[in-house]
């Protein structure tokens, strides 16, 4: 599930004191959900959290911290966020590790995430080209690795593919060794790519674990 969220760049930091008061209750009361908190370089927020199937779209997740902390105490941390908050959306994605290239350590939380629109019908031819990317990528041995995942309900059908570094720096750092190594292969695959492609943009992001709660197992 991710849920996203668009803050009023004004308001960012109270935002993200609601943030910390959330995670704090969590914590105190030992809920059993858990979610990851992403920054985006446009000031927006995505919690991702776990599902186990569709079912749970209809169910209150924080009920189980309604239920321990009172109804009164959680609506005054909802209304401090709502405050900050232009707007939020839902959806769910699903993680590809067949069309996935390594993972992240646990101290890479820069990232860097492509959505890409494939055009319509072009499904099947999507996930081939997404697998030849994969067969290049681990036939050079490329340095820069990624993760594929589909939008699979709540927006307009796509992938993010999402990449990662220590910081900035580190990124675009293995991104130039991985461009050198794939070289000419690299080129023509993008344009192949091209081919099938409604639409793509990039967006810089980051993993921010002080406004992420995950529970004991």
């Amino acid at each position: 599930m991710v849920h996203e969220v668009i803050v009023k760049p004004w308001m960012a930091a109270q935002y993200r004191e609601g943030m910390t008061k959330l995670k704090s209750a969590c914590e105190q009361h030992k809920t059993s959900f858990g979610w990851q908190t992403i920054g985006h370089d446009d000031g927006s927020y995505i919690y991702l959290s776990p599902m186990k199937d569709f079912s749970q779209l209809g169910t209150n997740v924080f009920e189980e911290l309604r239920t321990k902390m009172g109804a009164e105490a959680l609506g005054k941390i909802w209304a401090q966020l709502d405050e900050c908050t232009v707007s939020s959306t839902d959806y769910v994605v699903a993680l590809l590790p067949e069309l996935s290239y390594m993972k992240p350590a646990a101290d890479e939380n820069a990232r860097t995430v492509t959505h890409w629109y494939p055009l319509p019908g072009k499904d099947a031819e999507a996930r081939t080209i997404l697998a030849e990317w994969k067969k290049l990528y681990e036939s050079k041995k490329s340095p820069a690795g990624y993760r594929v995942y589909a939008v699979v309900y709540g927006r307009e059908h796509s992938y993010a593919l999402v990449s990662w570094g220590k910081d900035a720096v580190d990124m675009a750092t293995k991104v130039k060794k991985s461009n050198e190594i794939l070289g000419e292969e690299n080129q023509k695959m993008w344009a192949k790519t091209e081919l099938i492609t409604k639409k793509y943009h990039n967006i810089k992001a980051w993993v921010m674990p002080n406004f992420s709660y995950v529970p004991a197992k």
